[in-house]
Formats: structure tokens, sequence, C-alpha cells
């Protein structure tokens, strides 16, 4: 006989060590649970529910708040979106206008400031990222969890890796709720920003135009005759920066819980390039209590909606030890890989 316990022995320990969570209230618990459908395209946009952004906006406590506002399903839904996430059915959320991460991809600058305040988030303004619209570092733990850089990252202090956009910041803290379920403590992470391709700009600044009336000259694209000076090439389009470029992305590389059992990606998550991270063909390539874990926490968190894009090292060697999270700004989908 096998000396390794059975995968559904393995199974049923994963879910026991999550059972307490039950009982606890997650600040990420308001997302409603999404409809059964798989995005394979971005979906049509539903209409937010009234007040869900502007509750927030105007720092009210509304269903945006990270504690209130949840509905009865909420947090049955984010607990089971990784409940035997090697064999149960395994669905992305619809996307939503009224998700976390649309709603808070779609806050200004000033109403992110006002909701991080009321929620009383440890923070500092930031300088050293110019694509970030709203640069801040984060001075405390959320909810109890320590974000905290390592790898390439440099002493909080001074790390341009520890720099995060507002919208990412408050979506950490409801992923903070969740984790805090789990008996996790600490949140290790490679980076949040990373500086943007040279010539980069935000996607919110849009490119000059001329001036009114101002023509561009005919010589513009067209060869020279003889005698003239050749017409000036078109300077190159400026780079397009991605989410980590724009503080809006985090690379985790392990969670720590309080009894200092690491989960660490790399080493726990035992997947294959090209599986599905959740549902069926998803099992770790060899029994592991930590891998099982790991997916259990992956999956609901994708399931919750609060971040748009959900990389894990089953989408390529780019990603093999770190789970990638993002909150796009202008998009209209979930995707996880």
């Amino acid at each position: 006989m096998s000396a390794l316990p059975s995968r559904r022995a393995l199974t049923l320990g994963a879910a026991l060590i999550g059972a307490a969570a039950l009982l606890t209230p997650l600040g990420i618990a308001s997302l409603r649970h999404a409809s059964e459908e798989r995005v394979d395209a971005p979906a049509a946009a539903a209409p937010a529910p009234p007040g869900a952004a502007t509750a927030l906006a105007d720092g009210g406590d509304g269903p945006l708040d990270g504690d209130a506002g949840a509905p009865a399903d909420g947090a049955a839904a984010l607990l089971d979106g990784g409940r035997d996430a090697g064999g149960a059915r395994f669905e992305l959320p619809a996307w939503s206008a009224s998700s976390r991460a649309a709603t808070y991809g779609a806050l200004s600058a000033d109403a992110c400031d006002r909701e991080m305040k009321r929620r009383g988030i440890p923070h500092a303004p930031a300088r050293g990222a110019p694509l970030v619209d709203r640069p801040i570092r984060i001075t405390g733990p959320l909810r109890g969890v320590t974000f905290r850089g390592d790898g390439v990252a440099k002493p909080r202090s001074a790390s341009p890796f520890d720099i995060a956009d507002c919208r990412l910041v408050l979506a950490l803290d409801d992923l903070a709720a969740f984790l805090t379920t789990r008996g996790i403590v600490e949140v290790v992470h490679f980076s949040m920003h990373r500086p943007g391709p040279a010539g980069a700009v935000a996607p919110a600044k849009a490119p000059a135009k001329p001036p009114a009336g101002k023509k561009t000259p005919k010589a513009a694209g067209k060869a020279a005759k003889p005698g003239e000076r050749a017409a000036k090439k078109p300077a190159a389009a400026p780079g397009r920066p991605n989410q980590h470029a724009l503080g809006l992305a985090i690379d985790v590389a392990a969670f720590v819980k309080a009894d200092g059992t690491r989960l660490d990606v790399k080493a726990d998550w035992l997947g294959a390039i090209g599986a599905p991270p959740c549902g069926p063909g998803s099992e770790p390539k060899a029994p592991s209590l930590h891998a099982l874990e790991l997916r259990e926490i992956l999956c609901s968190i994708s399931t919750s909606g609060l971040f748009n894009v959900v990389l894990t090292p089953n989408a390529n060697e780019a990603h093999a030890d770190h789970f990638h999270f993002d909150i796009k700004r202008d998009a209209r989908y979930f995707l996880l890989e």
C-alpha cells in the first residue's frame, strides 16, 4: 500500500482546513455570486445597482464597504469557489459593472482617496511612479494581513516595487479580509508597481492634438523630390504600459499563516502549463495538502470577481513562481489561466 494519502483524503483535508472560515464574515463577501456563464469573450455590461458606485464615491456606508451589505449567499459563494477545485465544476463569473473589479476601476482618484481614509487603510503618498494615477505605499497591515515585498523588491522605505495605485489597495484590503478567514497573516509579493517601457504614457492621457486650424504639413509621409529636404519620419507610437506600470497589479509569491506555515506558489502549486487552474483537470501533479489549499484560495479569489485577471503557473513559464492579480480600468471581462 502506498504511503501517500488518497486524493479524496487530501481534498477532504483541505476542506477541513477552511471549514472554520464558513463561520467568519468576509470583507470580500459582498460580491454577489456571478451567473454561471463562462466568459470566453467580453460580456455585455450589466447595469450597476442604484448607489453602488456613488455610495463609495460619496464616502458613505454602501455595498462597497468591505464589511457591509453582504448578501446571504455571499460568503458561501466565495468559499465554495475553490472547494474541491480539482473535480467540481468551475465557472468564471460573468462580467458585471457592479463587480468589485469594475467598480474600483471606475473610481476617480479623489473618490479612491476618500474610501481609503474611510476604511482607515494605513498608507502614505508615494513618488517615483509617473504612470500610476494615485501612487501610495501601504504602511501597515490590512485587516491583520501584512503585504511584504520579497525577491527583487528592496526595503519598503525606498522600493518602487511596493508602490500601488489606490484602487489596487482597495482590492487588496478586500483580499486581506478573505485571507484572514484562512489563517493567513502575510502575503509575500515580488512586486506591485514596475516601471513601464521607455516612452510609455498612461492610457488616460490622450495624445496631444494639433491646434484648431493647423494642418499637417503636406510633405509628411511623402518622398522628397530632388533638391528638397526629406520629410521627417513620424515619431514611434508610445509604448503601452502593463498593469504593473500603472500600479494595478500584484505578483504574489506566497501566503504565510499565523502558525508559520508557508504556502509557496513555486514549490506548492504543482500544476502544469496549459492545464486549467480550477475545476476538472486542475489536480496537482503530486498529492499535496498545500497544493490543494492553494487551489481553494486561488479559485475562490477568481470566482469573486475582485480582479479582472488572475494568472497562475499554469499560464506560462513567466508565472512559474507567482500568482498575478490585476485590475484593468477599461476591461469588461474576467480571465483565469
